[in-house]
């Protein structure tokens, strides 16, 4: 039988190659296992995983969880070898992994996620995972830096919200502090796009001052 990637693999006739078959192929056509034995290839993975999410047809949900279950797994595992780059680049792809999370999966199945991680690799690599995702859930709500002018005082309590987020973010411990940051998350969002829509208002008002007077 002939090979149905390029390295010369193929996938196992179980569930589980039904599930890696709809692993996004890279420009190499190679099986998963081969496209992820390097963090460049598993960051590329993880790249056009999340761009699965503005699809027309989302993965299922089941699939979803099954590779976000299964890219952890691959450089967690690898995360102490010095060889491969993996220990080197641990953060790069953790959190690389946090934005494909947050972007594929809805809280119920992070929180199944979270169960797994604990019982498989144990509760301080649980909590990594966690961290990452609410880091992701700050950067895609645009809430992960502050917003400049940062000494303009109109901005000084909102800029003082979003940093006392990020430093949360970096010290979760639970699965209900995730979701505490990620509905705050959102709040801030919202608070930001009023500042920042009242102080283009402002703005204008003061450019038009002058002429308003003549």
């Amino acid at each position: 039988m002939s090979a149905m990637f390029s390295c010369g693999h193929e996938l196992p006739k179980s569930r589980v190659g039904a599930n890696l078959a709809h692993t996004p192929q890279d420009s190499s056509n190679r099986c998963p296992d081969c496209q992820t034995s390097s963090p460049v290839g598993l960051l590329s993975l993880l790249k056009n995983l999340e761009d699965t999410c503005e699809a027309d047809e989302p993965l299922d949900e089941n699939i979803s969880l099954y590779l976000i279950t299964y890219t952890f797994h691959r450089f967690v595992s690898q995360r102490k070898a010095p060889e491969g780059g993996f220990k080197r680049q641990f953060d790069t792809l953790l959190y690389a992994w946090g934005e494909t999370c947050h972007c594929l999966l809805d809280r119920k199945q992070i929180l199944s996620f979270y169960r797994t991680a604990k019982g498989r690799w144990g509760s301080d690599i649980a909590k990594l995972a966690l961290r990452a995702v609410g880091t992701a859930a700050l950067k895609a709500n645009g809430v992960h830096t502050s917003i400049p002018p940062e000494n303009a005082e109109i901005l000084a309590t909102v800029n003082r919200m979003i940093e006392l987020m990020k430093e949360r973010a970096r010290s979760i411990e639970s699965f209900e502090q995730l979701l505490i940051l990620l509905n705050g998350a959102a709040m801030l969002r919202m608070l930001r796009g009023q500042v920042t829509f009242a102080l283009v208002q402002l703005e204008e008002g003061y450019t038009r001052w002058d002429a308003a007077g003549k």
